[in-house]
This record gives C-alpha cells, structure tokens and sequence, in this order.
C-alpha cells in the first residue's frame, strides 16, 4: 500500500511538472527531463510532424533531453527516414495515446544491421527505444511524439514503464498539444501586427451567421465602429452584402458594399466554411479613395478578375498556399498567375506591387 502510495505520489508530481510548463523554451527541462527520470530513461525528445498525402513527412516543433544538438537536428533533416517508430506513428489514426516499444514494430536484428542504427542510435548511445505517439482532434492532422530511450548497456524497457507511460500520456499530451497551440496564436499575433503595420489602411473582419464579430484587426474594427452611433445601419448594410455573399454563385467573388457613406468606409464580403463546416464571412473594409485607387491601378494593369482576386488575397497577408485555399485553386495556378500580375504591373515581388497598387501619388 505505501509503494501504491508512493508511485501514485510521483506520478501526481510528474503530471503538475508537465503540465505547469509554460512554454517551448522550458519544455525539455519541464517535460522532458521529469518525464526522461520516472520512466528510467537517459534521453527523451518530442517531435511535432506531418504527413502529407505523397507521404513526406514535414516537422514542427521539436525538443530534445541530453541528446546533442548536432544529433537532434541530424535525425530531423535525414536519419527520421529509417526510424520504424516514425513509420509506426504515421500508421496511427487514433486520437488515443498508442504506446510502443521499437522492439514490437520492428526486427531487432535487422534493425541493429541497418544505416539509421549505425549511423544515428550508436553513436548517440541509443538502443532501447519506448514511445508515446498522439494524433490530436485539429484540423492540421499533427502527429506528437515522445521518445525514451536507453543505452545497449541498460535493460530493455519493461510492461511496467510502458503501463507508467500510458498513466503520463494524457498529461504529455495535453501539454505538448496546449504549448503548440500557444505558439500557433503567438505567430498569428505577430503576422496579424505585421500586416497591420505594413498596411494600415486595410481592415480585416471575420463574422459568424449572426453577424458576430469572431474577429477584427484594430483598422477592421474601427471601419464598422458597430458600437458607435449609426452602428446599426452599418451592420444592417453588412449583413445584406454577407446574404448577398452567400448567395452568389462562385465564391470566389467578392460583394462589395458601401457601409458607411458619410465615413466613405467600403468592405468586400465572401462567405466561407471553417473546418468544421461553420459559416464565416470574410470581410475587408477600407476608405473609399483608397478601394478607388486600388481599382483603378488593377484597371490600369489590365489585371483580370482572378488577378483582383488574387491581388486583394496578397493585400491580406496570404501566402501562396492560403490564397490556393481560399480560391479553390492550386498553388502552381496561384504561382503563374502571379507571375503575370508582376509582368503586367513591372514588379518583381509582392512588395513591389502592393506599394504600386496603393500608390495616391
């Protein structure tokens, strides 16, 4: 009963450590190293990953405990591609935690022969390996790893330390999956300070079907000025564009509406699923003169109807891949017709032309 007790001690112990981590920089000496100690291992790491639909594999997020930096990135860049934990994990689509040994998805014998073994884990000390691999209910379908692993010289790891494991993996994954979606939000948050500082003018505005604000940058905001007086006409104005938006028979189209006269405020409405298969309408506001002048330079570039499209997507911070999304088309078609937007309008890169497009002088 006191060893029960005491197990049960350092198990609540572990948990509060990794789950009180409070960011990247301090995972692998509140995660890790914890987590490395109560389950008798020499090194951990964690490893964030993707597989896309040709099967190559695309890392994230990464940390390692008292494992060389050099050999980190090493496996990272080369050596994952013979690791049958990787394979194993890939072959999960459980959103359950799946705990394994390398030794059960794998010939030991034939994996002690093998490059990835004498070239990454005998160097690196690396014999034993124990993992806990988790597929998270998000739309980016990551995969998060954590690795144990001991020296040739040790013991193999035991149905005990695998059943600890199991105990810790709510825990590792919770954390693992909550300092991941931090540093999501922290990126968005700088790429969101970035675009407002890069173009102030421009304001971004995302509502739900009731016409909630989900989100607005400080310029989208301050267009509607929904709480202000005459804030009613202006959200009565928006939400005809959005059924308009809805309505409209290819939604790549944008429906343009004036929202505010005396302010001479304008916005462009598309309706768009989330994920999930949820309403959202997209919404970009500006000033008049400034969608004027916009127009105008597309008007005087002979850009078509795609190009505006695509042209508006840039204004909004999208990348390739984004503006691909939204307008149903695929990257290399965003690619080529960025290539001809830069010809007609003399440019050499995205900069260039938005600083031209929304030039007054």
């Amino acid at each position: 009963m006191a060893r029960l007790a005491g197990e049960t001690e350092t198990l609540l112990s572990i948990q509060e450590s990794v789950l009180s981590c409070a960011d990247f920089s301090a995972l692998e000496r509140d995660v890790l190293a914890p987590a490395a100690d109560y389950l008798g291992a020499a090194t951990s790491c964690f490893i964030q990953f993707w597989v896309n639909p040709t099967g190559e594999i695309r890392f994230g997020r990464t940390a390692a405990h008292n494992v060389p930096e050099r050999a980190h990135q090493g496996y990272l860049t080369h050596h994952f591609r013979g690791d049958p934990a990787i394979n194993a994990a890939s072959r999960n689509f459980g959103t359950m935690p799946y705990v394994f040994c390398t030794s059960e998805v794998s010939d030991y014998s034939e994996l002690t022969n093998s490059p990835f073994y004498n070239d990454f884990f005998r160097p690196n000390c690396i014999h034993h390996v124990m993992v806990m691999t988790q597929r998270p209910q998000s739309r980016d379908g990551d995969m998060l790893i954590f690795g144990f692993h001991r020296p040739r010289s040790d013991r193999p790891f035991s149905d005990t330390e695998k059943h600890r494991l199991k105990r810790l993996a709510s825990a590792l994954g919770c954390s693992a999956r909550t300092l991941c979606l931090q540093d999501d939000f922290a990126m968005s948050e700088r790429a969101i300070a970035e675009y407002g500082a890069a173009y102030p003018a421009h304001g971004l505005v995302f509502l739900d079907d009731h016409m909630r604000v989900l989100y607005g940058n400080r310029t989208g905001l301050a267009h509607l000025a929904l709480q202000d007086v005459g804030g009613r006409v202006r959200l009565e104005a928006l939400s005809r564009a959005c059924q308009r938006a809805l309505r409209t028979s290819d939604t790549a189209d944008a429906v343009s509406v004036d929202i505010s006269r005396s302010s001479g405020i304008v916005a462009s409405v598309r309706a768009r699923s989330d994920h999930e298969g949820r309403l959202v309408f997209v919404v970009h506001t500006n000033r008049r003169n400034d969608e004027a002048v916009f127009e105008t330079r597309c008007r005087e570039y002979q850009l078509s109807p795609r190009e505006v499209d695509i042209t508006r997507a840039l204004a909004a911070g999208l990348s390739n891949t984004e503006i691909a999304g939204r307008l149903f088309i695929s990257v290399r078609t965003v690619e080529n017709h960025l290539r001809s937007i830069y010809a007609k309008a003399g440019v050499n890169r995205r900069t260039q032309l938005l600083s031209r497009l929304n030039d007054f002088e």
